[in-house]
């Protein structure tokens, strides 16, 4: 259940660019990424916008992401970064491992990150991020968007594999530890610590994978990912490296 009084309350303490988080939150809408986009909301940030529906929910690449009332939690974390604070390519496992954590903490499930943005439970996807950022001079403005699957049953028409995190989950606690880890790990100097913590938990790590690109496909070993956010694999000949997050990992 989610309690919206005790989220505002909770997020206002967690200090981002020295501003607390707001709350925005809409029963219906197309999706809480398209938010970032406006000028009121750019203005409040930091800022969260959650929902109980998205009408037009996506993924990456573009893809469906299926959202549904009641049964789905959808949210999106919506920062004002200077471009010379962080490197982009890093809030991609940050997001991912504060989600991580996030779910770890609000359930008993065993956990894995799919690389390069999601969360698996039981091998199937639970949960995937969705950032997408604007610039506007030197400042870049980013929505951290997060879909999750609470009782989403084989009535629904997902046409994927699908796991839930379970109707007993705390939502604002979750939503509340997502967004105090991604805010502490922007605080940090030296990510090699949160770079083990992901490489630890990070599905199909040392097993012979497949990562497509552009129709091109790389086999080997996967070894984990860099310091900068790169999949790093062991073809056997040599050791490639892929930044780009829009390649597909697939365990052979």
């Amino acid at each position: 259940m989610l309690e919206i009084s005790k989220l505002k309350k909770d997020l206002s303490k967690i200090l981002y660019n020295n501003k607390p988080i707001r709350v925005l939150f809409k029963n219906h809408l197309s999706s809480t990424n398209d938010y970032f986009k406006y000028k009121y909301i750019k203005d409040q940030c930091p800022i969260i916008i959650i929902t109980n529906n998205q009408r037009a929910s996506r993924g990456r690449n573009n893809k469906i992401w299926y959202s549904f009332n009641q049964k789905s939690l959808s949210f999106s974390l919506c920062l004002k970064l200077n471009a010379n604070q962080t490197e982009l390519g890093k809030l991609n496992y940050l997001s991912c491992l504060a989600a991580l954590r996030a779910f770890k903490n609000t359930t008993n499930h065993a956990l894995n990150i799919k690389w390069p943005n999601d969360i698996y439970l039981d091998d199937k996807k639970v949960s995937g991020i969705l950032i997408e950022s604007q610039s506007c001079g030197k400042d870049i403005f980013l929505s951290l968007g997060i879909g999750v699957n609470i009782s989403v049953d084989e009535s629904f028409n997902v046409n994927q594999p699908h796991s839930n995190l379970g109707i007993n989950i705390d939502n604002t606690k979750l939503i509340y530890l997502f967004c105090n880890n991604l805010v502490n790990f922007l605080k940090k100097e030296n990510y090699d610590e949160l770079v083990r913590e992901y490489n630890d938990n990070l599905f199909a790590i040392n097993r012979y994978v497949s990562a497509s690109i552009d129709d091109v496909s790389h086999e080997g070993v996967l070894m984990g990912i860099s310091n900068t956010g790169e999949l790093i694999i062991n073809t056997g000949n040599n050791v490639l490296t892929i930044n780009d997050i829009n390649s597909t990992l697939t365990m052979i």
